[in-house]
């Protein structure tokens, strides 16, 4: 018998120049409160495939989806309803599963529009201009209403019992006969324990499963147009009677391990250590809460969770216990007395403990202090192994992690976070007192828990979402946003046991081991008189006073704050009204009423008047806050609005998250701007010995997945281009294109200075604007000598996104030129600072870098060069 599964044949179908893909009809996308990502697309249309076969009711009635956790299963399942309702006129829905969480989150799935994992259309759905409306049931109405979706949600226990025991007004087999009626079945590996079972007698648990088997396979059985649709990230095909009994039936395949090498996921790091519990608990909190505060500096809003994992319900309590008194104890010299500690055994600087580590050691310790034991108190960590967890509102709390108003930022657990716990805000798994001696089948169970885990937590950066990891082959702090850590104990047979469980579940890990680039100063340069002589000219700065923080422009903070109104409208395809690309859109000024921005305020700890008045200390009171016109009383919101919306048509709701936006920017830049040294035209020289070294790029293994290539980091090789002081460049192709302009010109740069070197600078020069506080690090100085003069040229490459953001420093590299009180102490009459302007892809921008070079490098006019 063929070994192809019915997925491998559509796509051969799909690949023929004579079958042409079916697609997804528009009031699908129209009706969705999320955009579909390309595989949930391929998944639907291999769906639509089957179900426009003539022999569908035979042939396609049973089919299963075998996709990742975290890959969207249910929004795929959301959108078969829509398409079964319209095109096969199915009204009658019973979704089940094995547990009472899975139905608690999928009601609001699919049914509680206030939800925000709402997943259809928040704005009703609609189709062929009807409004369709979603019924909860418990059975079915013998003469369904038109345009209603009539929908049963219950555990698959609870259906085969009311089948098996029939009562009066109950679900019964009798009742379903006459019905159209579609099973969906989540986690649905749960009911083939007949199937898969050999011919060994079968336990107590198994014989139940084997009644839900039949169970389901009666109900399907019930009427010809009746429809089972499984939907599951578990199905083990190597067993012979389940490959059997799916063969045919697989209609989508996405597996794990497609799913991480698609970007989809976080990356996973393993973290090992021999650590006590007390220390890897606080480690753990410390990783959490680095992350939370790279993610403000970067200006991304982030609560990043910590599960700290345990293997017996006692051991959990205890451990939750005693971190709570860690937290209540710890003080500035215990902090400081830690990160020396971890400083001085972490040596690694790629390592993440080490840029962790270094981090605190830089930042004002009590207020790191002060944010810990506020982020981390008994009402902030959820224990799910309390006999109340099920019975009060802790259920909604674990299953909202990523919700503003969810104060969580800890769990502790056991093994209640299994099949239906979805989080994407968690990033660490500490585990608790759990020694090396695993068995496999615990280490698969915790390989279930990380693939979980891995799903990615979609972010908001440099004024983009996404849904797939972008800092793969990037440089940044960013990546600790993008990866799961996994601290677990440094036990050989352990970790074997674990990978091999992990590769079973197809999860691609990575030990916290950093393979890297290194760029070495070729040793001609380090003999040259420049690099043993020669200076690089940095402007001296000067502490700030509280007088230079008067009003919100001096954090740098605008009072006219742009955003965009977010909707599945213009975000996921929408209505059908404004499916078509290039939609229009207009801006309208939002004002914001007082009562709401006081909400605003109160739902954000930072602007408690005792916090807020250590960064802001001109202010009196939160009423001069509010009101004063250099802070909140001048504050303007436009808010750029899909055509067919006003802001009138605005809800309360949606005014206050556009505050809580503002809010959240606003506290980043105070946080950012405020007591940091303010930059001065008078510039020093520092010994070009003392900054230029050989330096590292850290870089990942993992297959390139960046939307722009330009972002992709590469290696050059330079050894032959003396003017380049390194043996190779390691670039985004943006730096590699302007190192390549450069070249062009050397030889007419060589004829007119005696020595021209470019320099790339990998964050060891910093300036700092004039008579501002913001930092400048220009990627590349252009370091020239003539009889004359020393000349230092600032040069940067600008993506096309940054180029109105970053316009301050192209202003900053221009004022070189112009400003006259640049000063170089002592050495005034003997170099030169200039500017150049940004060196883009935008070919507009390109020219004008162009002509700003050839002019004030090379002496040419903006008319010679029009005319060369």
């Amino acid at each position: 018998m063929s070994k192809e599964i019915l997925h491998a044949r559509i796509e051969k179908r799909f690949n023929d120049i004579f079958e042409t893909p079916p697609e997804i009809p528009n009031y699908i996308y129209a009706n969705l409160s999320h955009s579909l990502r390309p595989y949930q697309e391929q998944a639907l249309k291999q769906f639509i495939y089957t179900q426009r076969s003539t022999t569908a009711d035979i042939s396609f009635n049973h089919l299963l989806f075998h996709m990742a956790t975290g890959s969207g299963k249910t929004l795929v399942l959301a959108a078969t309803i829509l398409y079964l309702f319209k095109e096969k006129r199915h009204q009658n829905f019973i979704f089940f599963v094995n547990s009472d969480a899975i139905i608690r989150k999928t009601y609001d799935n699919l049914t509680n529009i206030s939800s925000t994992k709402y997943l259809f259309n928040t704005d009703g759905i609609v189709i062929d201009g009807n409004p369709v409306t979603i019924q909860v049931v418990d059975i079915f109405p013998a003469t369904p209403a038109e345009n209603t979706i009539y929908l049963k949600l219950t555990t698959i226990q609870k259906l085969h019992m009311d089948l098996s025991n029939p009562r009066e007004n109950g679900l019964t087999y009798e009742s379903l006969k006459e019905i159209n009626l579609v099973l969906l079945a989540d986690e649905a590996h749960h009911i083939n324990v007949l199937t898969r079972s050999d011919k060994r007698k079968l336990n107590i648990k198994e014989v139940q499963e084997k009644t839900w088997e039949n169970t389901v396979s009666n109900l399907l059985n019930q009427h010809p147009s009746n429809r089972l649709i499984e939907y599951t990230a578990t199905i083990d095909l190597t067993n012979d009677a389940l490959f059997e009994k799916y063969q045919d039936k697989i209609v989508y395949q996405y597996d794990l391990k497609r799913f991480m090498e698609d970007g989809y996921s976080k990356n996973v790091v393993l973290l090992r250590t021999n650590e006590e519990d007390e220390q890897k608990m606080i480690q753990g909190m410390l990783l959490s809460q680095y992350r939370k505060y790279i993610a403000k500096d970067y200006g991304v809003d982030l609560k990043p969770i910590i599960l700290f994992k345990s293997n017996k319900i006692a051991i959990s309590l205890e451990a939750n216990n005693t971190f709570l008194k860690l937290i209540e104890n710890l003080t500035v010299e215990k902090m400081r007395e830690i990160i020396n500690k971890g400083l001085t055994v972490n040596q690694n600087e790629q390592g993440i403990w080490h840029k962790m580590f270094s981090y605190y050691n830089g930042r004002k310790l009590d207020q790191i202090v002060s944010d810990i034991k506020w982020d981390f108190t008994s009402e902030t960590i959820l224990n799910a192994n309390e006999s109340n967890f099920i019975s009060d509102n802790n259920a909604l709390l674990l299953n909202t992690l990523e919700d503003p108003s969810n104060p969580i930022r800890a769990i502790f657990a056991v093994a209640k976070l299994n099949e239906g716990w979805d989080v994407l805000n968690l990033f660490d798994i500490v585990r608790i007192s759990e020694g090396a001696t695993s068995t496999k089948s615990t280490t698969d169970s915790e390989a279930q828990l990380i693939g979980r885990g891995a799903r990615y937590y979609p972010f908001i950066y440099e004024e983009e979402k996404s849904f797939i990891r972008r800092f793969d082959y990037i440089s940044t702090d960013l990546k600790a946003i993008e990866t799961l850590y996994y601290h677990t104990i440094n036990d050989s047979s352990y970790i074997k046991n674990l990978e091999k469980s992990l590769e079973s579940a197809n999860i691609q890990i990575k030990e916290d081991r950093i393979t890297r680039l290194e760029a070495k100063v070729k040793t001609k340069f380090r003999k040259h008189k420049l690099f043993n002589e020669g200076k690089i000219y940095i402007n001296k700065v000067v502490p700030t006073t509280t007088e230079d923080y008067q009003s919100f422009s001096d954090y740098n903070i605008s009072s006219s704050y742009d955003i965009e109104y977010e909707t599945s409208i213009e975000q996921q395809y929408g209505s059908q009204l404004t499916t078509l690309a290039g939609t229009k859109k207009h801006e309208e000024e939002l004002i914001i009423e007082k009562n709401i921005l006081q909400k605003g305020i109160q739902r954000n700890h930072f602007y408690r008047f005792n916090n807020l008045k250590q960064f802001i200390p001109s202010i009196s009171s939160m009423k001069e806050f509010l009101e004063s016109e250099k802070f909140l009383g001048n504050l303007k919101f436009n808010v750029i609005l899909p055509g067919g919306i006003s802001i009138k048509d605005l809800s309360i709701k949606e005014k206050l998250g556009i505050v809580e936006k503002f809010l959240v920017y606003a506290e980043g830049n105070i946080c950012t701007n405020y007591m940091k040294e303010r930059g001065t035209p008078v510039f020093e020289g520092i010994a070009i010995s003392n900054i230029i070294d050989d330096y590292v790029v850290e870089m990942n293994t993992v297959r390139q997945r960046v939307k722009n290539v330009n972002q992709v980091i590469r290696t050059k090789n330079m050894r032959s281009q003396d003017w380049y002081i390194y043996d190779q460049a390691i670039v985004n192709g943006l730096e590699s294109d302007m190192i390549d302009f450069i070249n062009s010109y050397i030889e007419q740069l060589q004829s007119k200075y005696d020595d021209v070197y470019l320099i790339r600078n990998e964050r060891k020069i910093k300036f700092v604007e004039i008579d501002g506080i913001r930092g400048f690090m220009p990627d590349f100085l252009l370091y020239m000598k003539d009889a004359d003069f020393t000349y230092q040229v600032f040069l940067e490459p600008k993506g096309d996104n940054l180029l109105e953001k970053d316009k301050w420093k192209e202003d900053f590299l221009l004022a070189m030129s112009t400003r006259p009180d640049i000063e170089v102490l002592g050495e005034n009459e003997k170099v030169r600072l200039i500017g150049i302007k940004f060196y883009s892809d935008n070919n507009e921008v390109k020219q004008s870098f162009r002509r700003d070079f050839k002019e004030k490098l090379l002496g040419e006019s903006e008319e010679t060069i029009e005319n060369f």
